[in-house]
């Protein structure tokens, strides 16, 4: 159940007893009409009463609701240690405390009583003391059918209708010894009135204001008291505001302020003396009351005074003050009652203060859904909600808008040369920039990275949106200082116009964004309106470009896992990771459409750090299900082989995924390494260093001389396909393919025959000792769930992942 429905639920519970109470005219009916509030009001499922006997034994005496009957003919013993002592109820009068059981069936307190209570439908339940002249007499049962109902607020708001029932114990106690006056008799019913009816203020108030409108109000119909108000600590604590205030002294004091002096020990006004002690504070006779001065001139009339704290987590806030005309008006009941009105109202304050967090916290989470956190200009998903707005308003209205593609040039430079700080700075710098440049009907947003877009709504013409278009322009090539140096950067614009460039979403996004490449392509920091009449080619080109760079975020880019298989042993040795493109429109496409767009555009790099990951995050899911150790092998391009962040890299992800270095085979191109042979040679050590194995891709087509092969240090050497694919009739393929094996046989190396495709170049491989093989006669690449299944074929898991054996090469060789 909501906090505030349960909430809700008690206060009516308790509302419901106090109106009970006040009508009840003797001690005799005052129980049962509690227990019949309680049920009606609270939708408690049972209430009931018990007081103890001189048998030592609880006996109910009063009852309501659900299975009444069946806890009546309960034996219930407030001795600890009877068979009968471990109720609730017993357990509330033993300690004199509230006591709680949030499920009865699990609670192993109660294990005698499970039986009955099951039987009864009863999951939870609070048990509270009732006391007469400061002595346990018994307890108050409450309870619900559903488990886990009661909290701490709950319990204490129980044990306050308890308490209200022991204050009337107690007066019907000393009407037996004595008659009060006419007039503290009616004060008294009055003020029940009055907490009955702020008890509902309580409830029903939405706000702050309301509800300490309506508690004054309620406090001074009932004629009790002549003044109500509610004073609240400014922010700096050093004077109490009034916020709410009813009856003769509300338009004298309206927004009155109480100073309160923290470095003076003493109090001016009864207000101040309550707020710094945290105490209720009473004068009965407060004309003649030497301690306060300050008032007596705004309210002479004020005989009685009572002032109470108000608190938040421990700490008073401010205060709730009642005046009276009369002397004395302030009996012990009447103080008891108005202490626990002020509990409520603290009470209340707390319960709005928890829902205004959570309104706050909902509405920043629905803030940062839809706004860039660096910059809070809207985010991806606002801006295109947005762009829909302007497409159906300029379309009813018969308007045209266009859409402005912004991302800025060299940006990659400064934030690899400055650091990431310096190029947040730079965007947050930008952003405001292209704010101020904006129009106010215009939209400005963030997409990510360092790309921007505009929505310039109702434009007349292209030459306006040139014209914007060129203060964006400008306001991007200002200088900036970023780390102590003034630097300047450019922008490349892209502009594609609704309706004429495309009617939908999908459209004028695809085209703005081929327009500002077609920018960058044509020198940069310039502005490139959309055109039919680009070139096929660059468009296509453009367009692959385009979509290439959020294939990423879009979830575009899949790895298919082709099974390597030892061929002496017949078993999956390992997978390699090809990746493929699902691309939106063209569907999938193998990598040597898109791998040399990505090599020439530096795109390579994210990308390949995203097939490393995802290739070993696949690696240990594989292990998390049981399937045997393999080697997962992973191309490296030459932009990546030789980018300088590739060994902070490959550790980032070993460290993120977890996968043992020795199950990663990495693997380069032989024309890769040839390009610079130390360069090559240092990084494959390194990259040796970390226990990663690494393989020669393509062997046999770099022409590459023994005499380097034998410094590289590699685990690997992998027959080209086109070595392969014309085995064993071609006599020069035979010739080369068992060149590479000898030779890897010499160097103590794994060697690996690709495109392998017919059983016979299967058998010519076996037949001259080649390691492993991959290719279509074993599998193709498959996505990573059927290489799942494929590899819980019992004859293909793998025994070990260990290094060719010396008796093994021995084998081989003979």
């Amino acid at each position: 159940m909501a906090p505030r429905k349960r909430f809700t639920r008690i206060f009516e519970a308790l509302s419901a007893a106090n109106e009970a109470i006040l009508q009840t005219p003797s001690e005799e009916e005052l129980f049962q009409r509690v227990c019949e509030a309680a049920v009606a009001g609270g939708q408690f499922v049972l209430a009931a009463a018990l007081l103890v006997a001189p048998d030592n034994l609880l006996h109910v005496v009063a009852g309501a609701g659900k299975g009444i009957d069946g806890t009546r003919a309960l034996t219930l013993s407030i001795e600890q240690n009877s068979e009968h002592g471990e109720g609730l109820a017993a357990t509330a009068f033993r300690t004199n405390q509230p006591a709680i059981t949030s499920d009865y069936l699990r609670d192993p307190r109660f294990q005698r009583r499970r039986l009955d209570v099951k039987r009864a439908g009863i999951r939870s339940a609070a048990a509270v003391p009732i006391r007469k002249s400061e002595s346990c007499i018994g307890a108050m049962l409450f309870c619900f059918e559903q488990p886990k109902t009661l909290d701490d607020d709950a319990v204490r708001l129980l044990d306050r209708m308890a308490s209200n029932v022991s204050i009337a114990l107690d007066n019907f106690a000393r009407e037996k010894q004595r008659r009060l006056s006419d007039q503290a008799n009616e004060r008294l019913a009055w003020m029940f009135k009055a907490l009955s009816e702020t008890n509902e203020a309580i409830m029903h108030a939405q706000t702050r204001t309301e509800l300490c409108d309506l508690v004054c109000g309620a406090a001074v119909r009932g004629r009790t008291f002549t003044t109500a108000a509610i004073a609240l600590a400014e922010p700096d604590r050093r004077s109490l505001r009034m916020v709410a205030i009813a009856g003769r002294l509300a338009t004298a004091m309206k927004d009155f302020r109480f100073p309160v002096d923290a470095a003076d020990s003493g109090a001016r006004t009864l207000a101040e003396l309550a707020f710094k002690s945290g105490k209720a504070c009473i004068s009965n006779d407060y004309m003649n009351d030497p301690r306060f001065e300050v008032l007596r001139r705004v309210s002479p009339n004020a005989e009685s005074l009572g002032c109470f704290p108000l608190f938040k987590n421990a700490e008073a806030i401010g205060v709730v003050a009642f005046q009276s005309g009369d002397l004395n008006a302030f009996t012990p009941d009447l103080i008891e009652l108005l202490q626990r009105l002020a509990d409520n109202i603290s009470f209340a304050f707390a319960n709005f203060d928890r829902v205004d967090e959570k309104a706050r916290t909902e509405e920043r989470i629905n803030y940062l859904a839809t706004h860039d956190g660096l910059t809070d200009l809207p985010n991806r998903v606002m801006f295109s909600e947005l762009l829909k707005v302007s497409i159906e308003t300029s379309r009813r209205h018969d308007r045209q808008f266009a859409l402005l593609f912004i991302d800025l040039d060299r940006f990659k430079i400064i934030n690899d040369t400055l650091g990431h700080a310096e190029g947040d700075a730079l965007l947050v710098k930008m952003s405001e920039r292209f704010r101020d440049s904006a129009r106010a009907s215009d939209v400005v947003a963030r997409l990510g990275g360092d790309e921007f877009v505009f929505i310039l709504q109702e434009i007349a013409d292209h030459q306006q949106v040139a014209d914007i278009a060129r203060k964006v322009l400008s306001a991007a090539t200002k200088s900036v200082l970023l780390s102590g140096q003034e630097c300047r950067i450019t922008a490349s614009i892209g502009v594609a116009m609704f309706p004429a460039d495309g009617d939908d979403e999908q459209t004028l996004v695809k085209n703005a964004d081929m327009a500002m490449y077609l920018a960058k392509d044509e020198g940069k920091n310039c502005v490139r309106f959309y055109s039919t009449e680009m070139k096929a080619p660059s468009t296509a080109r453009l367009m692959l470009e385009a979509s290439l760079r959020h294939a990423i975020e879009r979830n575009e880019l899949v790895i298919h896992y082709q099974p390597k298989r030892a061929l002496r042993t017949d078993q999956i040795t390992g997978v390699e990771a090809l990746l493929r493109w699902n691309h939106p429109d063209l569907g999938f496409l193998p990598p040597n459409q898109f791998i040399p767009l990505a090599e020439e555009t530096g795109l390579i790099i994210p990308i390949g750090l995203w097939v490393l990951k995802t290739a070993c995050r696949q690696s240990m899911e594989w292990q998390r299900q049981g399937l045997p150790l393999m080697s997962m092998a992973v191309n490296l391009s030459p932009r990546q082989f030789t980018h300088h962040g590739l060994l902070a890299s490959i550790e980032e992800v070993l460290t993120e995924t977890g996968v043992p270095p020795q199950l990663l085979q990495l693997e380069i191109t032989e024309g890769m390494v040839m390009q610079n042979v130390e360069r090559s040679i240092e990084v494959l050590l390194a990259l040796r260093s970390r226990g990663v194995h690494l393989a020669i891709d393509d062997f046999g087509t770099g022409y590459s001389s023994l005499s380097f092969i034998k410094r590289f240090p590699v685990d690997a050497l992998k027959i080209d396909r086109s070595f392969v694919r014309n085995l064993p009739e071609d006599t020069n393929d035979k010739a080369v393919a068992d060149a590479i094996i000898g030779l890897g046989r010499a160097l103590g190396l794994t060697i690996i025959a690709e495109g392998v495709e017919t059983a016979e170049q299967e058998t010519f491989l076996r037949d001259h000792a080649c390691d492993e093989m991959q290719g279509f006669l074993l599998s193709k690449a498959l996505p990573a769930d059927e290489i799942a299944e494929f590899l819980r074929i019992p004859h293909l898991a793998a025994p070990t992942l260990q290094p060719k054996s010396a008796a093994w090469q021995a084998q081989t060789r003979a």
